[in-house]
């Protein structure tokens, strides 16, 4: 057996292995680039063996002609293949049908062509070599693994300089057997090639496996992350829910003991609010309540708590905080609240008390303490907006 034929045994055997590679490919991703490069290596498989044929056939003329269209479909469905593995998106239109046409054309100029009639012209070997070059420029700017596409692009970029060699081969010796040892075993070194194509694209797709695995995984925390701050969140407010404020006082109680830190809490309600509900109904009552979270949550320290303790009351929270700063804390929040838009002829308040936690105490002790001094503000602020509504005139 010749080298040249041996050298298309070696190449037809690797060929076989990358089409079953992107035969099992496609059976676990399914890409519509990989039907693209199925196609393309089994029309190379056609095309080797047919020139494995050649020799044995009396009318080769024929031959030649399927040989030429089996590599140059070869080579479009490996460029198509390529732009589909680059963009998804890239879709099929009636007009790439149209290639059929340049294909058979081709084909047969270079099969009439061929002075021995015994195989592919220098002129498909340069095609082939233009194919692959173009390939290897894809691969070179496509998004993916680093390893991945400097492998495919050296593969292809080789593999298209020795169908440049062999093509010029052609020119000069016009029959495979003639030329050099060295050049017949072109194919051994293309089926080489194949195979470092074949672990450039298990590189590419694993490496963009594993890429899209890190970002399930970050999605999944992040939606993890959501759901749980969901759970201790007011969904109306955005505020802390009182089933939060069971863990977080746990650890400040703790804290308290523990370092001997101050702790304080106030207690919040937004006055004239069932007022509000009733004249100009729910939904400005719930935004006065979200009107109301902003504004306490802007008037806190980032270590401080703010919770939607229940109805129109707020909770807050503020860890080394002692009784001075407390008090004058509650003062300042129920005396700086800004006019709330859309009520203004129900214009709310805030009653605002205060307790410091003492560490020898019960906290449901300074709870009931800060509660009664909210209530105890309540009732001084409706008195004296019931006095001062008497003096003006007006119905109370």
């Amino acid at each position: 057996m010749p080298v040249y034929q041996f050298s298309l045994l070696i190449q037809a055997a690797g060929t076989v292995l990358l089409f079953l590679l992107f035969l099992l490919l496609y059976k676990k991703i399914r890409r519509r680039a990989f039907l693209d490069w199925i196609a393309s290596w089994a029309l190379l498989l056609c095309g080797l063996g047919l020139e494995l044929a050649l020799p044995m056939v009396a009318e080769t003329r024929t031959f030649v002609f399927l040989l030429h269209i089996a590599l140059l479909a070869h080579i479009l469905f490996l460029l198509r293949g390529v732009r589909r593995f680059r963009d998804e998106r890239a879709g099929t239109g009636a007009y790439e049908l149209l290639w059929i046409v340049p294909i058979v054309a081709i084909a047969w100029w270079t099969a009439m062509q061929s002075p021995t009639a015994n195989s592919h012209s220098a002129a498909i070997a340069l095609v082939l070599a233009a194919g692959y070059v173009t390939s290897a420029v894809s691969f070179a700017i496509t998004t993916g693994s680093r390893a991945g596409r400097v492998l495919l692009s050296v593969s292809f970029l080789l593999w298209g300089v020795e169908q440049a060699v062999v093509g010029f081969g052609y020119l000069r010796f016009r029959d495979p057997a003639a030329m050099p040892e060295l050049l017949q075993y072109g194919n051994f070194a293309a089926m080489l090639l194949e195979m470092m194509v074949a672990v450039g694209i298990i590189i590419l797709l694993f490496e963009a496996s594993q890429a899209r695995l890190a970002a399930e995984m970050e999605q999944l925390l992040h939606s993890d992350q959501q759901l749980k701050e969901m759970g201790v969140r007011d969904p109306l407010t955005g505020l802390y829910n009182r089933h939060h404020f069971n863990d977080v006082i746990k650890r400040e109680l703790a804290n308290v003991r523990r370092y001997g830190i101050s702790l304080s809490v106030l207690l919040a309600d937004v006055d004239r609010f069932k007022e509000i509900n009733d004249v100009k109904g729910h939904q400005v009552g719930d935004d006065v309540l979200k009107f109301v979270a902003n504004y306490l949550t802007s008037c806190v320290r980032e270590s401080d708590f703010v919770f939607r303790w229940g109805g129109d009351e707020f909770l807050i929270l503020l860890p080394r905080t002692d009784e001075g700063s407390a008090a004058q804390k509650a003062e300042e929040l129920a005396r700086r609240l800004p006019a709330i838009p859309g009520v203004e002829q129900v214009q709310p308040s805030l009653s605002v008390g205060w307790a410091t936690h003492r560490m020898d105490a019960e906290f449901q002790a300074t709870l009931a303490q800060s509660d009664a001094r909210m209530y105890e503000m309540k009732l001084r602020g409706k008195k004296e907006r019931e006095l001062r509504e008497r003096n003006l005139g007006l119905p109370s």
